[in-house]
C-alpha cells in the first residue's frame, strides 16, 4: 500500500431526480388539467392496512372507525377501467364507491369516503378521476382503517396535425398500403431510449416510393395510440424524408414510455393518398432521466489537426448548441518554438473547473492546467522538449491529479505547483496509462501493456497499446492506493482500454478491439487493435469488483463503427424499476440518413448517448445498453460535419469566458 500524499476530503454529489420529476410535471400539467390529490388525500395511493390489487374490498367485521358509521366494508366500481385521453387535453373517469354495512346492506358511499390517486398528474375527487397524464393510475377510497382500490388505465389517444400538413393529409394516409410501398425508419434506431431533454426527435424515413409527400407517425403500446400527421420534408441527395416529433410531446411519450409494450411506425403516401405504403414497427421510448452537466469533446474539421478545438455542451440546457471552449489559438507554444499547436488529451475534473491539456501530441507532451471559468492557465509545462504529461485523472475534489506520462502514472497537486508526489505501481512491471479516477474516489483504473509485446510497438507514448489489460486500484479519494488487481484480463487477439468508472462506483466501462478488424487509414495508429481509434472498436461493461465483462450490444450495433472513448454521465437514475446510467461515446455509425457511416473509418465521427439500466448490486442479465441516440446540434453545417469525439463529462458545465 503506498502512504498516503496529500488529505483532501472528496466531495459528494446528490441525484437530480426531484428536479427532473417537477420538469415533467410541470410540462404535462401545462398541456392539461391540474396535477393533485383530491380532498386533501395523500397522493401516494393505498396507505396503511388496504388492498393492493385492483379492486380489492377492504373490509371486516366491526366498523372501521372511519366518518361513515356502520361501514364495515369498501370496494370501487368498475375493480379496473380505462379512458382515452386526447392530446394537450385531460381526461375523467367517474369510480364509485360501494360500502357494506354491519346490517349487511350495500349502499353509494362515493360522496361520503376519501379519494386519493397514486398519481404524481392525477386529481380525484367524489370518485370522479381527471388527469392530463396517460398511465396507469390506482385510485384508492378510504374511510378510517378501510381501504379500496381500482385501476384507471389511461391511454394518450386520437390524431395530432404537425404545423404545416397539407389538407387532406389524413384521408390520403387512410387507406390499404401495399407492402411495395412500404418505408423503413432509418432513425431512430430499433430499440433507442432517448432522455427527456434531448428536444425535438427527428424521423429519417427511406421511402418506399418516389412520390410519397405525407406521412403519419403511428404511436402504439399499452399507454397510447397516437397519430401524427403532416408533411414528410425531403432529405437532400438522399430520396428520403424527415418528420419531427415536436419537443413540447416528449413529457408524454415519457410517461407511455412506462408500458411494457410501444411500438412505432410510419405510413407515408402521395398527397391523392396513392403510393401508400407502412413501415416495420421499432421500438422507441422516452426515459424521464435527463442529461445533465457538462460536454467537452475534441472536435476537427478533419483536414488537418490544427483545425482541432475543443466545444462545450451544456446539457442542463441542451437546446443551445454547443459553444467553442478552446482552439489552437489559445495554446502556448512548444518547446521547439512551435506556435499555435494543437491541443487534446483533455480531461475535467469533475466540478468541470480544471481542465488538463497536452498539446502537440502525445510526442511532445506539453502540458497545461487550465482554469475553466475563465480559460486561464493556471500551470504551464511546456520548456522541456521531453516533454511532461499525456493523459490526466483528477481526484473526486479536483485537488490531485494522476497524469499518465511515457507509460508512467504520476500523482500530483493540481493547482500552480503541479508538486509531484511520485509513481505509481511500479510493482506491476508493465507500461501504464490512461487512468481514470472514479468519482466516488474509491478506484483508480488504468491499462498496463508491455512495449515490444504482443504485437505492441516500441513506443511508450500511451496511445497505442496492442495487448493491452486494465487494472484497478482501491483508493482513498486522497492519494492512498492499494496494490492493484488485473480487472480485465490480457487477452490473445483483442486489446482492452480506455476505461471510465460510473458516478456510484459500481461500472467500468471500456472499449476492446480485435486484432483481426479492419486497419485504420490515418496518419497514424493505423494497426486494427492498438487502441487509436480502432474501427473494431466496442464498448464493454464489466463491475468494479470484477467478472465476465458484457458486450453492449444494442449500443454497439452490429458492425465496426468505432464506438470508442466512452464516458459515464455525472449521475445516474431510475428507469422502469432498475438504475439508468447514460454513456457517451464516438461513433461511425450512420446518422440516418442525415450523415453516412463507415466500417472503415473513413468517414468522421459523431457523438452518440446509449442508455444502460443494470439492477442495483445485481449481475449483469443479458444486454443492459439500448440503442444510442444521436447528440443534437454537434455540426455547424450537416452537409460539411465535423469530426466530434473523446468527450469529457463533468458535473456541471461552466459559462465559458467571453
Amino acid at each position: 500500500m503506498r502512504s498516503r500524499a496529500f488529505s483532501a476530503r472528496a466531495g459528494s454529489r446528490t441525484g437530480h431526480r426531484a428536479t427532473l420529476l417537477l420538469a415533467v410535471a410541470t410540462a404535462i400539467a401545462a398541456s392539461g388539467a391540474a396535477c393533485s390529490s383530491g380532498d386533501g388525500a395523500s397522493a401516494s395511493g393505498a396507505q396503511g392496512g388496504g388492498e393492493s390489487a385492483s379492486g380489492a374490498q377492504g373490509g371486516g367485521g366491526s366498523s372501521s372507525g372511519g366518518a361513515v358509521e356502520g361501514l364495515v366494508a369498501l370496494r370501487v366500481e368498475p375493480g379496473a377501467t380505462s379512458v382515452e385521453l386526447a392530446y394537450r387535453k385531460a381526461a375523467s373517469a367517474q369510480l364509485k364507491a360501494v360500502g357494506r354495512f354491519q346490517d349487511g346492506a350495500e349502499r353509494d358511499v362515493t360522496a361520503l369516503v376519501t379519494w386519493a390517486a397514486d398519481d404524481l398528474f392525477a386529481h380525484v375527487n367524489e370518485g370522479q378521476l381527471t388527469t392530463s397524464s396517460p398511465g396507469r393510475v390506482r385510485v384508492t377510497a378510504a374511510d378510517g382503517s378501510l381501504r379500496a382500490s381500482a385501476d384507471v388505465t389511461v391511454k394518450l389517444a386520437g390524431e395530432v396535425a404537425l404545423p404545416g400538413a397539407p389538407p387532406g393529409a389524413s384521408a390520403a394516409l387512410g387507406g390499404i398500403p401495399e407492402a411495395a410501398n412500404a418505408p423503413a425508419i432509418a432513425y431512430p434506431l430499433d430499440g433507442a431510449l432517448f432522455p427527456s431533454n434531448i428536444g425535438t426527435v427527428e424521423l429519417q424515413l427511406s421511402k418506399g416510393s418516389a412520390g410519397q409527400r405525407v406521412g403519419r407517425i403511428e404511436i402504439f403500446g399499452d399507454f397510447i395510440n397516437l397519430r401524427i400527421v403532416g408533411a414528410c420534408e425531403p432529405i437532400a441527395d438522399t430520396g428520403g424524408c424527415a418528420m419531427a416529433l415536436p419537443a413540447e410531446m416528449v413529457p408524454m411519450l415519457v410517461r407511455t414510455s412506462e408500458g411494457e409494450a410501444m411500438e412505432t411506425r410510419v405510413r407515408l403516401a402521395a398527397e391523392d393518398g396513392s403510393e401508400l405504403g407502412v413501415s416495420a414497427a421499432i421500438d422507441v421510448r422516452w426515459a424521464s432521466a435527463a442529461l445533465s452537466g457538462g460536454l467537452y469533446y475534441w472536435r476537427t474539421d478533419g483536414t488537418s489537426l490544427q483545425s482541432a478545438a475543443i466545444y462545450r455542451y451544456d446539457l442542463d440546457d441542451a437546446a443551445s448548441p454547443p459553444e467553442l471552449f478552446w482552439e489552437n489559438e489559445q495554446s502556448p507554444p512548444l518547446a521547439n518554438g512551435q506556435e499555435m499547436p494543437c491541443m487534446g488529451c483533455h480531461a475535467l475534473a469533475q466540478a468541470g473547473d480544471k481542465m488538463a491539456l497536452t498539446f502537440g501530441g502525445s510526442g511532445p507532451s506539453s502540458f497545461a492546467l487550465v482554469d475553466v471559468a475563465t480559460a486561464d492557465i493556471i500551470a504551464l509545462r511546456n520548456t522541456d522538449p521531453d516533454g511532461f504529461a499525456t493523459m490526466t485523472t483528477f481526484s473526486p475534489d479536483g485537488e490531485l491529479m494522476v497524469n499518465a506520462f511515457r507509460g508512467a502514472l504520476t500523482l500530483r497537486r493540481a493547482n500552480e505547483t503541479l508538486e509531484a508526489f511520485g509513481d505509481l505501481f511500479g510493482e506491476v512491471g508493465e507500461r501504464l496509462t490512461q487512468p481514470f479516477w472514479s468519482p466516488d474516489g474509491k478506484h483508480l483504473a488504468f491499462v498496463a501493456w508491455r512495449p515490444g509485446e504482443n504485437g505492441a510497438g516500441p513506443e511508450l507514448y500511451g496511445d497505442t497499446v496492442r495487448g493491452a489489460q486494465i487494472l484497478i486500484a482501491a483508493s482513498d479519494g486522497e492519494g492512498e492506493f492499494d496494490a492493484p488487481r488485473v480487472l480485465v484480463p490480457r487477452e490473445q487477439g483483442r486489446t482492452h482500454y480506455y476505461p471510465a468508472i460510473s458516478d456510484d462506483g459500481a461500472w467500468v466501462v471500456f472499449n476492446t478491439s480485435s486484432c483481426d478488424g479492419p486497419p485504420g487509414n490515418g496518419a497514424a495508429g493505423n494497426d486494427p487493435c492498438d487502441a487509436y481509434d480502432d474501427n473494431s472498436a466496442r464498448l464493454q461493461l464489466i463491475p468494479v469488483e470484477g467478472g465476465a465483462p458484457v458486450d453492449l450490444a444494442r449500443a454497439n450495433g452490429d458492425d465496426t463503427w468505432a464506438s470508442s472513448w466512452p464516458r459515464f454521465g455525472p449521475g445516474h437514475d431510475i428507469y422502469r424499476g432498475r438504475n439508468i446510467y447514460w454513456v457517451a461515446f464516438s461513433s461511425r455509425r450512420p446518422y440516418g440518413l442525415r450523415l453516412p457511416g463507415s466500417t472503415d473509418g473513413t468517414t468522421k465521427p459523431q457523438l452518440w448517448f446509449a442508455a444502460v439500466t443494470l439492477a442495483p448490486g445485481g449481475a449483469v442479465e443479458g444486454d443492459p445498453s439500448f440503442a444510442p441516440v444521436w447528440m443534437p446540434q454537434q455540426n455547424d453545417d450537416m452537409a460539411d460535419p465535423t469530426g466530434n469525439h473523446i468527450p469529457q463529462w463533468a458535473e456541471k458545465a461552466l459559462p465559458v469566458p467571453r
